[in-house]
């Protein structure tokens, strides 16, 4: 069984809270438990690490919707923000709630959080429809720094070792006294780190890391669509001096197709029948993401009218049943006629004004709208 807090009561609001309410609720928690304001007190920053975490899938309307209708997902193993759920809190979402006094309360715990955690890598993917729609395994290629072969990710040169940082002793972050405000800020000599590199590597210069060319194979559920992202942890950047690595994100778009347009799970395919086909009624082919079947058009179709085939759309991205296909019917018309078919169709044009001049049955609409006519001219 789960043990993650639910979301809605860390951040002590109802299920229904609008994102005002959630966006208080946040400033007045975060306010009391941020770690600066509770040293040395592990549950405090635990607190805040979880009412992050809830806000951050909270103010976000499709993780909110994915939260409510599954839950919360196992936390991300080595991720310094991964509280309840593993989601790991962007720095935007406070500087959103807190504005101009984001840096003062909050930059030096961000700093001492993510110094070491390497950042994720965000690449896109096309795909086909027919990909999309049944799903599929693609490879996806992307550029990423790796660590340093020669210093083994540590940035110093091979033989040496980062030493301890002497201008904040290897915390990390100073103190600096501004009146009566005491802030905490990263040490601008070793960045946040709490190490120096006296002998940087010489090919990586003391960044520990260099640029590779990655692959990555992985699997396209059927559903997705344009805009979603697959998420494959610990396949980003390497974490500086040895971190954990950050994540890659794969967002999907689905190429256009020639013949298909989508509508949710629905696929939207227009199929062009000759006036006789429609008048008379025939079997036409038509595609499907699975090749070609016989639909029945029946007589006296209209243009525009829709056949819809039973689960020949797109699957659900939750596994939960498939759309349809729905199949616009268009009478085409000719623009060039050969002269037989101008003979006869000046004859059937003949025999339909007399028909419905004679009100006969097929021709209510025809008769209908001639008899308005009349009398809209006297």
């Amino acid at each position: 069984m789960s043990t993650t807090k639910d979301y809605y009561e860390l951040l002590e609001v109802a299920r229904d809270a609008d994102a005002d309410t959630l966006k208080k609720a946040y400033r007045r928690l975060a306010m009391k438990f941020h770690p600066d304001k509770n040293p040395d007190n592990p549950e405090a920053e635990e607190r805040f690490k979880e009412i992050s975490a809830a806000y951050g899938v909270l103010s976000d309307p499709e993780k909110r919707a994915h939260y409510d209708r599954f839950g919360a997902d196992a936390p991300m193993a080595g991720d310094p923000f991964a509280g309840a759920g593993g989601v790991r809190l962007d720095p935007n979402h406070l500087r959103d709630v807190f504005g101009d006094v984001f840096e003062e309360l909050f930059g030096s715990f961000f700093a001492r959080a993510n110094i070491h955690h390497g950042r994720d890598i965000r690449v896109r993917l096309e795909v086909t429809l027919e990909e999309a729609g049944t799903g599929a395994e693609k490879e996806v290629v992307f550029q990423r720094p790796a660590k340093c072969e020669p210093c083994g990710g540590t940035g110093a040169k091979p033989g040496t070792q980062p030493v301890k940082c002497d201008a904040c002793r290897g915390a990390g972050q100073v103190r600096i006294q501004t009146g009566f405000l005491q802030l905490v800020q990263p040490c601008p000599k070793c960045a946040g780190s709490g190490v120096f590199v006296p002998s940087p590597c010489g090919k990586c210069r003391g960044t520990g890391l260099s640029n590779e060319e990655a692959r990555r194979r992985l699997k396209v559920p059927a559903g997705i669509d344009t805009g979603q992202r697959i998420r494959i942890e610990g396949e980003g950047e390497p974490g500086r001096q040895n971190g954990t690595a950050g994540d890659l994100f794969v967002e999907i778009a689905i190429k256009p197709h020639p013949l298909f347009t989508r509508e949710g799970r629905d696929l939207v395919c227009e199929v062009p029948i000759t006036f006789p086909q429609a008048a008379l009624g025939a079997q036409v082919e038509v595609p499907t993401l699975e090749g070609k079947v016989k639909v029945k058009v029946p007589s006296g179709t209209r243009s525009g009218a829709v056949v819809r085939l039973k689960g020949k759309g797109i699957y659900d991205l939750r596994g939960v049943g498939r759309g349809d296909q729905l199949v616009k019917l268009v009478i085409e018309t000719p623009k060039r006629v050969t002269p037989r078919e101008r003979e006869l169709l000046e004859e059937l044009q003949a025999i339909a004004d007399a028909e419905a001049g004679k009100g006969q049955a097929g021709h209510e609409e025809r008769k209908g709208f001639l008899d308005k006519l009349r009398e809209f001219f006297g």
